[in-house]
């Protein structure tokens, strides 16, 4: 004897298994999904864009927090490879000058 509340049957379409209106509890329903206005329905990263200067303020924020009360020579390094990583090329002049603001210097 089969008990179907808890596996459903394969479906005979095309694809096998089950159809989302066989789902257990109809979790799954691809159709009919209806939005508010109010409902975000993409990404929040999608939403905003940041400049590169804005990247730079909370690189440095984030490394403060992180590595601020180290050398300003472990500072840089950790600011060289945070902004490697975003991928922003930033000269050794700003990287020091950026270490000096995170140590407080």
């Amino acid at each position: 004897m089969t008990d179907h509340t808890h596996s459903p049957e394969p479906a005979n379409g095309p694809e096998g298994g089950a159809s989302p209106a066989d789902s257990v509890g109809g979790a799954v329903h691809e159709d009919g999904k209806v939005t508010r206005p109010d409902e975000q329905s993409a990404p929040a990263m999608d939403t905003h864009t940041t400049t590169d200067e804005e990247r730079i303020a909370g690189v440095v924020v984030q490394t403060r927090a992180d590595v601020g009360d180290a050398s300003e020579e472990r500072i840089a390094d950790v600011l060289r490879q945070r902004f490697s990583d975003i991928g922003l090329d930033l000269g050794d002049d700003r990287i020091r000058a950026l270490a000096a603001e995170v140590s407080g210097g």
